[in-house]
């Protein structure tokens, strides 16, 4: 799929508005979303990390088909909070998005998204990045870039993807740095997009008809 590549902006957390610009550019080749706008339909906060609820709520509200793969719980993160965010994604990725998100803003779009949520509760495969691409949608993902990169840690962090190969995923990494049409191997995206387990792949797919 031709996409149009955004980079992150320099603080370096506004991957998800980046990946949203990018799949906008596709469907609205006529309007270019500004960074601050998309902060506001993202209600993105000041050296927080943005979830991608707030901006799921606008683009159902805009018309456009979205479609879920995952295992996470809306329902139960609403009643639960931080307790089901440590319970779900283990201690090392359920505190850096405790320390890094802004959970009471998230637990209030959760409340609102999660009985319209198009969700396919499991785990996506590569298979379903392929179908849903050729069907004319913009495919999100949210991986560990360390690990798709070979390093140790983890940060949050939304990627675009533009074709899968027979042995590479190409993807718009918007960074920092910005890496345009990035080929990583099939099991090096793998790796970050299952982290820490298989379980816990994260699939969204963006489509309006322009007809």
């Amino acid at each position: 799929m031709n996409i149009p590549f955004y980079p992150n902006t320099e603080d370096g957390i506004h991957c998800w508005q980046a990946a949203l610009k990018m799949a906008l550019a596709v469907f609205e080749p006529s309007r270019e979303y500004s960074y601050a706008e998309l902060d506001k339909i993202t209600d993105q906060q000041p050296g927080k990390w943005t979830w991608p609820t707030a901006g799921f709520l606008w683009l159902l509200k805009q018309g456009y088909t979205l479609k879920l793969i995952g295992k996470f719980d809306y329902h139960a993160f609403a009643n639960e909070g931080e307790a089901y965010l440590l319970r779900r994604l283990g201690e090392e990725v359920g505190r850096a998005q405790i320390e890094k998100s802004d959970v009471k803003a998230e637990i209030k779009y959760a409340k609102a998204f999660a009985d319209i949520a198009p969700l396919e509760v499991r785990a996506p495969s590569l298979s379903d990045i392929e179908h849903l691409l050729k069907d004319g949608f913009v495919v999100i993902c949210h991986i560990n870039p360390a690990s798709l990169y070979g390093h140790q840690g983890y940060t949050g962090h939304y990627i675009v993807i533009c074709d899968v190969t027979e042995e590479e995923v190409i993807l718009h990494d918007p960074g920092l740095p910005g890496k345009p049409y990035h080929r990583a191997s099939k099991k090096d995206f793998n790796r970050a997009w299952s982290y820490p387990e298989k379980n816990d792949r994260v699939l969204m797919a963006i489509y309006k008809d322009q007809r």
